[in-house]
């Protein structure tokens, strides 16, 4: 039981314990009583004694009120010197009644007092020094009673020593089993009332009690920690003083209920730190005279509620990564089969173009066509990019060269002239270190924020888009976001559009998520494939939105290598062949038209076979300059086992891969047996003669 109002004041004194509290009213109670109780007596006797004449009565009488009133009132002098001092007036008393009226006098139940509250107030030290010492009076009465009586009719009506052992035998029996039993209960009660001291004193929690009134009756120390008020400030306060506002009436409604409650809250500290806590509390009907009404705890959860919120976040994060991974399982069972298609929309149309013969309507809707499929493929490009564990192609690169190729490409002339009232400010970093990374996924990362950026401040007269570039360097302290100690490079898309609504904030990166309307304006997948490419760089992406706009901040991890020395072929001219011999091997017929188609108008004498089997076959047979191999076609052997028989054929080989699917295991698996590029379905005109001219100069 949580201590009363009463008792409270002297419990935050840490000279005493809730034991010598009650000690200390017990000896009030005691002496106060006697005080008025023995008025009367004291009267009387000092009338009687005045009658007969005996002066010493009436002397010994005053002193002993006098002892009483100097006993209890005289609190200047230490209370355990004042308990002893009451506990000696008993033993006076008794020793005046034994001499004064005999053995059969008041003097017993003087000596049992005496011994009994020695006891109570000293527990077993106490009780056995008083009764020892009132046996031993006793005893030496008795000896100096029958072998020098020096008071006739001192034990008046015992007439032998046997008798008077039997009789003070009696009384020390009786008076040691009540000492010792109330020291015995005092010792327990005060190991009892230390380990409850301790328990509350070193306890995290808060026990409160309060009155009818909602007044707190009592409160531990551990009040300070949360709300910054020491207990004492707090007695008799009402409870709600330490409660936020909004909560105050809530918590009067459930604890009038007379029914157990818990209650969420967030409490102030005096240093301004909130805390969230759980209120609990119950009320107590007549719990052994406790004068409480309402009892209960305080509880700090702000860690365990940080740790909910991070449980939740991870969980979130676990949802959002399963998301993703059986996006990425839809995606790359599909995406062979998709590319294959959109290779007869996407890349015929631009063998066709060749033609310069075309009417120029054939031409305008070859051109629809191809255009639409590029776009189709970007969709299924991008469900790949972010089906995370697809293989990057990584090289050495600069984030200033793949922003130069971005904006000198036709995709960002696009943007400019369909955002005419947006400007673009591009400003780089001129010593920009390199890193390792994919450079088509981080132009498509580049695209994606910067289509965002204008597609957000067209509706400005004055809309303004920034790409920008700059070297980070991360210190040994942690860095906010999670980065690493090191240097970085900084990718930077800003635009001053209107920002990100606060309840989108966490949401941006989820696929599919999108402000705009579905289908008109993008799939949803933008900043997922910007989120998964920087993550597949082993980066971090970090977001600053306002109503003045929004900026968001890409950062890859740096490296100290030099650019490789490698010039790109641009031009069909330069990209003709010298009827060099190519076999194709594709399950599908479309595909080994269209790249036969290519490879035959850039001057190669072509060959293609339907699977794997005839290509090791044709190659027994025939010697070939380059095979361009499907990775997927069943259900003959793979595009890998494929090359490995030739290998075994031949071991100089040369190869290229083209397929639909990824950039898997077993492609690499066969660039590490010595096969070259590895070209993604749909390809243009340039992407299959480059790779093929490339591969032919080794």
């Amino acid at each position: 039981m949580i201590p009363d109002q009463a008792s409270t004041e002297s419990y935050y004194n840490d000279n005493e314990t809730l034991l010598l509290y009650w000690q200390k009213k017990i000896f009030n109670w005691l002496f106060s009583l006697l005080l008025v109780v023995g008025l009367l007596p004291f009267l009387l006797s000092c009338r009687y004694a005045l009658l007969n004449g005996e002066w010493i009565r009436i002397f010994f009488y005053s002193i002993m009120y006098s002892w009483l009133l100097g006993v209890l009132f005289l609190k200047t002098i230490p209370f355990d010197k004042r308990v002893w001092a009451g506990l000696l007036w008993f033993y006076a008393m008794g020793l005046f009644s034994l001499g004064a009226d005999g053995f059969l006098g008041s003097s017993r139940i003087y000596f049992f007092c005496f011994s009994s509250f020695g006891a109570v107030f000293f527990g077993v030290g106490g009780g056995l020094i008083t009764l020892l010492t009132a046996m031993a009076t006793l005893i030496l009465a008795g000896v100096l009673n029958f072998q020098w009586t020096l008071v006739l009719g001192f034990i008046e009506g015992i007439s032998s020593p046997m008798a008077y052992t039997v009789f003070v035998g009696t009384f020390f029996f009786l008076a040691a089993a009540i000492t010792l039993s109330q020291a015995i209960l005092i010792n327990a009660l005060e190991v009892s009332g230390r380990k409850f001291r301790l328990l509350v004193k070193h306890t995290p929690d808060v026990l409160w009690s309060l009155d009818i009134k909602l007044n707190i009756t009592f409160i531990n120390d551990a009040i300070f920690p949360i709300a910054g008020l020491p207990p004492q400030e707090l007695i008799g306060k009402p409870f709600t003083k330490i409660l936020p506002r909004e909560k105050i009436q809530v918590f009067e409604d459930l604890i009038k209920k007379e029914i157990p409650f818990s209650l969420e809250a967030e409490i102030e500290h005096l240093n301004g730190e909130v805390l969230t806590v759980e209120i609990t509390g119950t009320r107590i009907k007549g719990y052994l005279g406790s004068k409480n009404i309402y009892q209960g705890v305080i509880r700090d959860i702000t860690r365990q509620k940080h740790q909910e919120k991070e449980q939740a976040q991870l969980k979130k994060k676990l949802i959002q990564s399963e998301k993703l991974k059986n996006l990425g399982i839809l995606a790359g069972s599909v995406a062979h089969d998709l590319n294959n298609i959109l290779s007869g929309i996407a890349t015929y149309p631009e063998v066709l173009l060749m033609d310069k013969n075309l009417n120029p309507q054939i031409r305008q809707g070859l051109t629809m066509i191809k255009d639409s499929g590029r776009k189709a493929s970007s969709v299924v490009s991008d469900l790949l990019t972010i089906s995370r564990g697809t293989n990057m192609e990584m090289e050495v690169l600069n984030i200033n060269k793949v922003i130069e190729r971005y904006v000198g490409a036709a995709d960002f002339d696009k943007i400019k002239s369909t955002y005419k009232q947006v400007q673009i400010e591009v400003v780089t970093e001129p010593e920009l270190l390199n890193i390792n990374g994919s450079y088509i996924h981080i132009e498509k990362a580049i695209m994606n924020l910067v289509l965002n950026g204008v597609e957000e401040t067209a509706i400005k007269e004055t809309g303004h888009v920034t790409i920008s570039t700059a070297n980070y360097y991360v210190g040994e302290s942690p860095a906010k976001g999670g980065l690493s100690p090191g240097e970085y490079v900084m990718l930077c898309v800003a635009d001053n559009g209107f920002g990100i609504p606060g309840e989108y904030h966490k949401k941006i990166f989820d696929p599919f998520f999108t402000q705009k309307e579905m289908g008109r304006s993008g799939t949803g997948l933008g900043l997922t494939v910007v989120w998964n490419t920087v993550q597949d760089h082993r980066g971090d992406v970090r977001v600053i939105s306002s109503e003045k706009g929004t900026r968001f901040e890409l950062f890859f991890p740096a490296i100290r290598k030099e650019l490789p020395q490698k010039e790109k072929t641009n031009s069909l001219a330069e990209i003709k062949g010298q009827g060099q011999c190519i076999l194709i091997v594709d399950d599908l017929a479309n595909q080994r038209k269209i790249a036969g188609t290519i490879l035959k108008n850039l001057g190669y004498k072509v060959f293609a076979v339907a699977d794997g089997m005839e290509a090791v076959a044709f190659v027994k047979e025939n010697q070939v300059d380059l095979v361009i191999l499907d990775m997927i076609m069943e259900p003959s052997i793979s595009g890998l086992e494929t090359y490995q028989r030739i290998k075994k054929i031949n071991p100089d080989q040369k190869a290229i891969i083209a397929s639909g699917h990824s950039e898997s295991e077993e492609v690499l698996m066969a660039q590490d047996l010595g096969a070259g590029t590895f070209v993604k379905k749909p390809y243009t005109i340039l992407d299959m003669g480059i790779a093929v001219k490339e591969e032919l100069e080794k």
